[in-house]
């Protein structure tokens, strides 16, 4: 199906994305911001990272018993359980590290970044909120 082969070709045209703005963002160089230029590299590295990983996960392909065992573990109730408080504590442990980042640079820097990092504490809490909500639906 036209899905599925989407499916497949989605990492590699990331890898070849992320090299074409890469290398646009070589051959740019001085004559763009500082900043620009940074969030280009930034926004290659991101793509070329997605792709790469997409690309080696597409090559791994698992026995008839391998992914039926998979499967079953992907239900199991206690797995579950597990992932759902390493993810209740990953998200406090990023809310701390984000209150961290927004003490130091209300300290330090002030201005349009303290701004920034209070807009992401709030996401952060407001994404947590969502969640609930949509998972107690599903519930």
């Amino acid at each position: 199906s036209v899905k599925k082969q989407l499916k497949k070709a989605f990492p590699y045209v990331m890898l070849l994305t992320a090299w074409a703005v890469i290398f646009a963002a070589v051959l740019l160089g001085e004559r763009i911001p500082k900043e620009l230029s940074l969030a280009l590299f930034t926004v290659g590295g991101i793509l070329m990272g997605f792709g790469a990983v997409g690309i080696a996960l597409s090559r791994i392909h698992l026995s008839p018993e391998r992914q039926k065992e998979y499967e079953r573990s992907e239900t199991d109730e206690r797995n579950i359980a597990i992932r759902e408080k390493a993810a209740m504590s990953s998200w406090y442990w990023t809310l701390y590290l984000l209150w961290a980042a927004f003490f130091v640079i209300q300290i330090f820097v002030g201005g349009l970044w303290a701004v920034a990092v209070s807009v992401l504490v709030v996401l952060h809490c407001v994404f947590y909120m969502i969640n609930i909500h949509r998972w107690n639906k599903k519930m």
